[in-house]
C-alpha cells in the first residue's frame, strides 16, 4: 500500500479542485493509465482531462462535501459544486474514482448535465 489510503488522496483531489488548484489536481492523476467518464465526455488521458474541468475554475465559488464512502481502492464522493455567473446554482454531483499506487487512474461523475451543457452552449443532452 502506498504512503496515503485512497481516501486521503481523493480528500486531496476535492481539497484542491476546490481550491482551483488545477496544477495540484493534476499531480494526484495517474500519468499512464488515467481515464476517466461522465455524462458529457469522457478523456483518455489526464492532460485532456485538466483542460477540460479547468473550465469551470472561474465560476466556482466553493465546493460542499456531502458524503464520502471508500471500499479497498474505490472512493465515492458526493458533492454540491457551487457556481456563480449570473446567479448562484448548486450543481449536486456524484464522482466514483479508483486508486492505485497514490494516483487517481479512473473517475465516473454522475451529474443532470441538462443545465450544465445549457450553460457551455454543449446542446442539448437527453
Amino acid at each position: 500500500m502506498g504512503a496515503l489510503s485512497p481516501r486521503e488522496v481523493v480528500d486531496a483531489y476535492v481539497t484542491a479542485f476546490a481550491a482551483r488548484d488545477f496544477d495540484r489536481v493534476r499531480t494526484l492523476l495517474a500519468d499512464e493509465s488515467f481515464r476517466s467518464r461522465s455524462p458529457i465526455s469522457e478523456w483518455e488521458n489526464a492532460d485532456a482531462f485538466i483542460d477540460s474541468i479547468s473550465r469551470v475554475g472561474p465560476i466556482l465559488e466553493m465546493v460542499e462535501r456531502r458524503h464520502t464512502f471508500a471500499e479497498g481502492n474505490e472512493v465515492c464522493v458526493i458533492l454540491d459544486y457551487v457556481t456563480r455567473m449570473d446567479q448562484r446554482h448548486v450543481w449536486p454531483v456524484a464522482h466514483v474514482m479508483r486508486v492505485e499506487n497514490d494516483k487517481i487512474v479512473f473517475i465516473e461523475s454522475f451529474f443532470d448535465a441538462r443545465a450544465y451543457a445549457a450553460m457551455f452552449e454543449m446542446g442539448e443532452i437527453e
